[in-house]
């Protein structure tokens, strides 16, 4: 039952463990904890006082008002360009395929008259019969 190229699994190196579970780091220190946490508090407490003094130096609605009638404006004037680009790609669709119907017709109308003034045209055309299918 044992095969002589097998090892038994408690032979397996102790240095190679693919699939094990990560060492778990160090926990923070409680000073650097505290520390982390005044300064965030006072980060808060600074952007709570910023923004209540804020609208003493600008109002608040005003500036809400512009920024709401720049995005309209902003909005409109891309829709303009979009209206223009569509526009331009629509022309340049227009000139290509006018271009393409007059090459098409260039080269039948060459082919029409090649075939019209071939050797083969002048020679006098057997009388096509056509036989009548019998009727049932």
């Amino acid at each position: 039952m044992n095969a002589p190229n097998l090892r038994p699994l408690g032979a397996v190196p102790k240095t190679r463990r693919v699939f094990s579970k990560r060492h778990r780091s160090r926990p923070v220190s409680i000073g650097r904890q505290m520390v982390e946490g005044v300064l965030l508090l006072a980060l808060g407490s600074g952007m709570l006082a910023f923004l209540s003094w804020l609208p003493q130096k600008l109002d608040a609605m005003v500036v809400v008002s512009e920024a709401i009638a720049d995005l309209i404006r902003g909005l409109g004037q891309l829709l303009e360009a979009l209206l223009g680009l569509s526009a331009v790609i629509l022309i340049a669709l227009l000139l290509l395929s006018a271009l393409l119907a007059l090459l098409s017709g260039g080269v039948r109308l060459v082919k029409s008259f090649t075939r019209l003034f071939s050797p083969e045209r002048l020679k006098p055309n057997k009388a096509i019969q056509r036989r009548s299918r019998p009727r049932r």
